[in-house]
């Protein structure tokens, strides 16, 4: 998404069902159908409303249909947590009017089982009400990167039981 955002692309449909695996198991963003390209301009472009994945739209993009690279950065924590979830549906049981009321109320999804307290700021910091607080993807980049470096804890992974 770092390089998707560096071209001035927005997604706007950001989430699981739409990164694919590659037999060596690098993830690749696919389903460009809804992005839209946002040209040089620093601003956030309001676009026509489409049928969009409400359930992954930032609180700016539910109410006034405005996408920027900080609203897909809000569907990436939600994508975060449907992978640290084990593939739970967001929001389950709350319909689109329901949403927002929920959100605007600053309430967002709890920490998923599989995720520690890191990944779970992360996820949060991508969940702002103010879009300009959300990292960036380069930002969020760096701090995978860190993570990585630094903790032992191997996600994504479950321990095996060695028979005797």
């Amino acid at each position: 998404m770092q390089f998707i955002a560096s071209k001035h692309i927005v997604h706007r449909d950001l989430a699981a069902r739409n990164i694919l695996l590659t037999d060596s198991f690098n993830a690749k963003i696919s389903d460009f159908g809804l992005s839209c390209y946002m040209g040089n301009s620093v601003l956030e472009q309001e676009y026509p409303p489409k049928k969009l994945p409400y359930k992954w739209l930032s609180i700016e993009a539910l109410i006034s249909k405005i996408f920027s690279e900080k609203s897909d950065v809000w569907a990436f924590g939600v994508l975060m947590f449907e992978v640290f979830s084990l593939g739970q549906v967001p929001y389950t049981g709350l319909i689109l009017e329901e949403l927002v009321g929920y959100l605007k109320a600053g309430n967002r999804l709890l920490c998923p089982e599989a995720a520690d307290e890191k990944i779970y700021e992360i996820m949060l910091d991508c969940w702002k009400e103010d879009p300009e607080e959300r990292p960036t993807f380069e930002t969020l980049a760096s701090r995978f990167h860190v993570i990585l470096a630094n903790t032992t804890k191997s996600y994504g992974y479950v321990e095996s039981k060695e028979e005797k």
